[in-house]
């Protein structure tokens, strides 16, 4: 969904651009650290904890990023290692 006008977007672009780049990777940074802390967040009030956490946090992040096939052989590894 997208709901900013186009007008909008360009002068929040336009902001963005002022910044330097390790201003907006920082940005990019602090985004991320806080969608996963979320994310964190609503995994553990659904009572997932340990490995199964490690894979439901990796499932919700990258689910879109590989094949079934590589989903189900990455998430038997998590679920075989001790890390």
């Amino acid at each position: 969904m997208n709901d900013t006008s186009p007008e909008m977007a360009a002068k929040i672009q336009a902001l963005y651009m002022q910044r330097s780049g390790e201003e907006r990777m920082m940005m990019c940074l602090e985004m991320f650290d806080f969608a996963r802390q979320l994310m964190l967040s609503n995994l553990q009030a659904q009572g997932y904890t340990g490995v199964e956490l490690k894979k439901q946090i990796f499932l919700r992040t990258y689910r879109n990023d590989f094949s079934d096939e590589m989903l189900d052989k990455i998430c038997e590894k998590i679920e075989n290692s001790s890390f």
